[in-house]
């Protein structure tokens, strides 16, 4: 099973305030509606189909296999590409982008192992979950009755940047770049990195060099700098890390920390949950510092 900030098998959130507040115990009732799983698998699987599509006509001379389903192809493919997926496009070709969802697909299979995900990997669930998720939330207003073959959640619509708030470890990938959605629970963290870049580069280091030192200072991995520098990816970055049996990913969210709220001490997860609904409710507002 692949490794999120939160674990995606779970949907039976209690958060320890929602007894005492209707804006938590609404907000957690929308959580405890999400399929996080399925909605995790099924953007696996969409984009592998659309992928594989595509590769096969490439391979056929640019024209219809005799066995496909697809009933139209785009004239213009690293266009559909780019337009499809605008992040992975932007730094994975195509070919290694089917190898990354294979790899993927066979991790989510996998329930006995927890695999642990690099920047590349969060990039691309990252770009087939928001294509999903449009799909589903469209098939809600348009064809409800559609929406119960993807069934992403208790016909509820599905919020994008809340999943990404509550799921995402970070986003380091769009470092530099222009987000597409507020993501203010990540913006910190991009902001402050961004200003360390800037703050080199004004003492005369080159872009790269200013990334490479600032990276150190908040953890930002290998894959996020080879990422970031628009190499050709390695195949070291499109494999998973196997966690240890012994590993527990999710024991942190348990720990007890104060959550800057009148609530006070709450288990992480609580307080993460808490700042989430904030950015939900008040997108352009910071939340209180936790």
């Amino acid at each position: 099973m692949l490794i999120f900030a939160k674990d995606i098998s779970q949907r039976d959130f209690i958060h320890s305030a929602e007894g005492q507040d209707s804006d938590i115990k609404k907000y957690m009732d929308y959580q405890r509606c999400l399929f996080p799983y399925t909605i995790i698998r099924g953007a696996l699987d969409l984009a592998y189909k659309e992928v594989d599509d595509i590769l096969n006509y490439i391979d056929n001379g640019n024209q219809p296999p005799s066995d496909a389903n697809r009933q139209e192809y785009p004239s213009d493919i690293p266009g559909w590409y780019q337009t499809r997926f605008p992040w992975t496009a932007s730094f994975v070709k195509i070919e290694d982008m089917h190898c990354l969802l294979v790899i993927l697909i066979q991790a989510m299979d996998s329930f006995r192992t927890h695999e642990k995900m690099n920047t590349y990997h969060l990039m691309v669930i990252y770009d087939s979950v928001s294509n999903i998720i449009e799909l589903y939330n469209n098939l809600l207003n348009e064809s409800p009755e559609k929406s119960r073959d993807i069934h992403l959640s208790q016909g509820k619509p599905v919020f994008f940047d809340d999943f990404i708030n509550n799921y995402w470890p970070h986003l380091d990938w769009m470092i530099l770049s222009q987000p597409d959605f507020e993501h203010a629970k990540h913006l910190g963290r991009k902001q402050k990195i961004e200003l360390a870049i800037q703050q080199r580069m004004a003492d005369g280091e080159e872009p790269i060099k200013a990334l490479k030192s600032a990276s150190k200072a908040f953890n930002v991995d290998t894959s996020s700098l080879h990422l970031l520098e628009r190499g050709t990816i390695l195949q070291k970055f499109l494999n998973l890390e196997t966690a240890s049996l012994d590993d527990t990913p999710y024991n942190a969210l348990n720990e007890e920390v104060d959550s800057g709220t009148k609530f006070g001490f709450m288990p992480r997860v609580d307080s993460e949950f808490l700042i989430n609904m904030h950015h939900l409710q008040n997108p352009r507002t910071p939340a209180p510092e936790h």
